[in-house]
């Protein structure tokens, strides 16, 4: 199952990526232009990525949910690495509000400098694998997987995943967490203490918003509104089958007890104690 294959896939050093991401573009994003009033979210795939991007570009944008939902949240903030969406972003004025699935190694110079205000989007593993597994089925640019969760499993255990393996994507940016501008957004979080959430990150972006519109933007944001909100849920992009998994799925914590194993589940808490935990990041499973 490891040599699991799809239209367009390729590999960049042990990440699996598709059609959409063009060689020539990760080339470019190297020397892509960012300054301090750029806003760039990081996320492992299916770890509460699009939550978090209609979050932050409501604190961005002063809540106006009326706009939110007018607009796709793919349009609202691009995604850097996709066809050319790097290079359309590089026209328009800053501040720019963008989200990327790669890994640091991209980015290092522009982090290091401090050119960019990052938002590292962080799941727990086992809840995050299990979204990525119903990802990989309904997704027709990842083959519409049709093998079990045991099968998707040992794709993992491969280290053979799209975007890379879980554990070295955060090792990769997790070392930066503590630079003044990067903060950390845990999913079980924003799920606990929405409210806590979003003025630590009106905090960090120098942003500021009323109380009110705070009440607002949390109603707006949760599951039941997001699932129902086209701009948010994709269920108009032909590349997605909602009938086989809906993109926004269930939207709670622990689900992972439903699929895995003892041991699946044993080898995934070793990963996590061993490189997550070094960082002094502790998460939710439950």
């Amino acid at each position: 199952m490891a040599d699991y294959k799809f239209p367009g896939k390729w590999m960049k050093n042990d990440m699996v990526l598709g059609e959409n991401v063009y060689p020539e573009t990760l080339f470019k994003l190297e020397s892509f232009d960012m300054n301090e009033e750029d806003v760039l979210i990081v996320s492992y795939p299916k770890t509460g990525t699009t939550w978090t991007q209609e979050l932050i570009w409501l604190i961005c944008n002063n809540g106006d949910i009326a706009k939110a939902r007018s607009t796709p949240i793919y349009l609202r903030v691009p995604h850097l690495e996709s066809r050319n969406n790097a290079h359309d972003l590089a026209q328009k004025a800053t501040p720019h509000l963008m989200k990327t699935h790669l890994r640091i190694e991209t980015f290092r110079s522009q982090i290091e400098a401090g050119k960019v205000k990052i938002i590292v989007v962080i799941r727990n593993p086992k809840d995050t694998l299990v979204s990525l597994y119903h990802f990989y089925r309904m997704n027709r640019n990842l083959g519409k997987f049709t093998g079990t969760w045991d099968d998707f499993f040992e794709l993992y255990k491969a280290n053979h995943m799209f975007y890379g393996n879980y554990f070295k994507w955060y090792s990769s940016w997790l070392q930066y967490k503590d630079k003044p501008n990067v903060i950390l957004v845990k999913y079980e979080d924003m799920h606990r203490r929405m409210p806590d959430v979003i003025k630590n990150v009106c905090h960090f972006l120098g942003k500021s918003l009323p109380d009110d519109v705070i009440d607002d933007v949390i109603q707006h944001l949760t599951f039941d509104n997001m699932t129902h909100n086209d701009m948010v849920n994709y269920e108009n992009i032909p590349q997605l089958d909602t009938k086989i998994s809906p993109f926004l799925r269930r939207g709670i914590i622990g689900d992972w007890k439903n699929y895995f194993t003892e041991e699946q589940s044993s080898l995934v808490d070793k990963s996590y104690k061993e490189i997550i935990e070094s960082f002094n990041v502790k998460l939710i499973f439950e």
